[in-house]
Protein backbone atom coordinates (compact mmCIF):
# COMPACT_ATOMS: atom_id res chain seq x y z
CA UNK A 1 0.00 0.00 0.00
CA UNK A 2 2.49 2.68 1.28
CA UNK A 3 6.35 2.24 -0.06
CA UNK A 4 8.65 4.68 0.87
CA UNK A 5 12.45 4.28 -0.95
CA UNK A 6 15.31 6.39 0.35
CA UNK A 7 13.09 9.47 1.00
CA UNK A 8 15.45 12.65 1.83
CA UNK A 9 14.15 15.91 2.88
CA UNK A 10 16.20 19.47 3.90
CA UNK A 11 15.43 23.21 4.13
CA UNK A 12 17.94 24.46 3.12
CA UNK A 13 21.17 23.25 4.41
CA UNK A 14 19.64 21.42 7.47
CA UNK A 15 18.82 18.20 6.82
CA UNK A 16 15.47 17.03 8.09
CA UNK A 17 15.60 13.30 7.40
CA UNK A 18 17.38 11.36 4.98
CA UNK A 19 17.15 8.18 3.49
CA UNK A 20 13.83 7.43 4.95
CA UNK A 21 12.92 3.42 3.92
CA UNK A 22 9.24 2.13 5.28
CA UNK A 23 6.90 -0.01 3.33
CA UNK A 24 3.50 -0.65 5.04
CA UNK A 25 0.85 -2.93 3.84
CA UNK A 26 -2.83 -2.17 4.14
CA UNK A 27 -4.66 -2.75 7.55
CA UNK A 28 -1.15 -1.74 8.84
CA UNK A 29 -0.80 1.01 12.04
CA UNK A 30 2.11 2.69 12.29
CA UNK A 31 3.32 5.36 14.45
CA UNK A 32 6.12 8.27 14.23
CA UNK A 33 7.53 8.62 17.45
CA UNK A 34 10.34 11.65 18.51
CA UNK A 35 10.79 14.90 20.05
CA UNK A 36 9.71 18.17 18.48
CA UNK A 37 11.13 19.18 15.44
CA UNK A 38 12.73 15.76 14.18
CA UNK A 39 10.34 15.70 10.85
CA UNK A 40 8.06 13.54 11.82
CA UNK A 41 5.44 16.34 10.59
CA UNK A 42 7.87 16.90 7.09
CA UNK A 43 7.47 13.21 6.91
CA UNK A 44 3.80 12.94 7.02
CA UNK A 45 3.44 15.98 4.59
CA UNK A 46 5.79 14.56 1.83
CA UNK A 47 3.64 11.04 2.48
CA UNK A 48 0.58 13.08 1.54
CA UNK A 49 2.26 15.00 -1.28
CA UNK A 50 1.57 18.45 0.84
CA UNK A 51 5.34 18.17 0.60
CA UNK A 52 7.74 17.81 -2.18
CA UNK A 53 10.67 15.61 -0.62
CA UNK A 54 14.66 16.35 -2.44
CA UNK A 55 15.26 12.81 -3.31
CA UNK A 56 13.46 9.78 -2.91
CA UNK A 57 10.06 7.74 -3.89
CA UNK A 58 6.66 7.39 -2.21
CA UNK A 59 4.38 5.29 -3.96
CA UNK A 60 0.57 4.73 -2.51
CA UNK A 61 -1.00 1.74 -4.10
CA UNK A 62 1.72 1.82 -6.81
CA UNK A 63 1.22 5.28 -7.64
CA UNK A 64 4.89 7.17 -7.51
CA UNK A 65 3.69 10.79 -5.98
CA UNK A 66 6.80 12.06 -8.12
CA UNK A 67 4.69 11.38 -10.95
CA UNK A 68 1.64 13.80 -10.18
CA UNK A 69 0.82 17.70 -10.27
CA UNK A 70 -0.58 18.95 -6.93
CA UNK A 71 -4.19 18.30 -8.42
CA UNK A 72 -3.01 14.97 -8.73
CA UNK A 73 -1.78 14.44 -5.40
CA UNK A 74 -5.00 16.48 -3.89
CA UNK A 75 -6.95 13.70 -5.49
CA UNK A 76 -4.63 10.92 -4.21
CA UNK A 77 -5.62 11.89 -1.10
CA UNK A 78 -9.13 12.53 -1.41
CA UNK A 79 -9.62 8.89 -2.58
CA UNK A 80 -7.09 7.00 -0.08
CA UNK A 81 -4.97 8.93 2.11
CA UNK A 82 -6.11 10.43 5.56
CA UNK A 83 -4.45 11.22 8.81
CA UNK A 84 -4.91 12.91 12.14
CA UNK A 85 -3.12 16.71 12.26
CA UNK A 86 -1.55 17.43 15.37
CA UNK A 87 -3.63 20.03 16.16
CA UNK A 88 -6.63 17.64 15.04
CA UNK A 89 -8.94 20.38 12.79
CA UNK A 90 -12.14 18.40 13.64
CA UNK A 91 -15.64 20.41 13.16
CA UNK A 92 -16.69 20.69 17.00
CA UNK A 93 -20.16 20.92 16.15
CA UNK A 94 -20.34 17.95 14.66
CA UNK A 95 -20.30 14.60 16.54
CA UNK A 96 -17.08 12.70 16.80
CA UNK A 97 -18.60 9.82 14.07
CA UNK A 98 -20.04 12.79 11.83
CA UNK A 99 -16.57 14.03 11.66
CA UNK A 100 -14.94 10.41 10.88
CA UNK A 101 -17.41 10.31 8.36
CA UNK A 102 -17.35 13.70 6.74
CA UNK A 103 -14.60 12.66 3.65
CA UNK A 104 -16.91 9.98 2.91
CA UNK A 105 -19.67 12.31 2.57
CA UNK A 106 -17.52 14.94 0.48
CA UNK A 107 -17.14 11.78 -2.16
CA UNK A 108 -20.53 11.04 -2.51
CA UNK A 109 -20.50 8.08 -0.65
CA UNK A 110 -22.40 6.62 2.11
CA UNK A 111 -21.02 7.79 6.01
CA UNK A 112 -23.73 5.40 8.26
CA UNK A 113 -22.37 3.21 11.11
CA UNK A 114 -21.82 0.49 9.04
CA UNK A 115 -18.60 2.80 7.20
CA UNK A 116 -18.07 4.95 10.36
CA UNK A 117 -18.23 1.96 13.55
CA UNK A 118 -15.35 0.04 11.67
CA UNK A 119 -12.80 3.00 11.48
CA UNK A 120 -13.46 3.92 15.40
CA UNK A 121 -13.00 0.81 16.32
CA UNK A 122 -10.02 0.66 14.65
CA UNK A 123 -8.36 3.84 16.64
CA UNK A 124 -10.10 2.56 19.90
CA UNK A 125 -13.08 4.76 19.90
CA UNK A 126 -15.99 2.37 19.13
CA UNK A 127 -19.21 3.51 20.86
CA UNK A 128 -17.82 7.43 21.21
CA UNK A 129 -19.48 7.72 18.00
CA UNK A 130 -21.71 10.03 19.79
CA UNK A 131 -19.67 12.68 21.70
CA UNK A 132 -18.95 15.57 20.55
CA UNK A 133 -14.81 16.47 19.91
Amino acid sequence: MLHIEGLSKSFGATPVFDAVTLHVQAGEFVALLGESGVGKSTLLNCIAGLERADRGDVRIAGTALSALDDDGCARLRRGGVGFVFQAFHVLPHLTVAENVGLPLRLLGRSAGAAQVEPLLAAVGLQGLGARLP
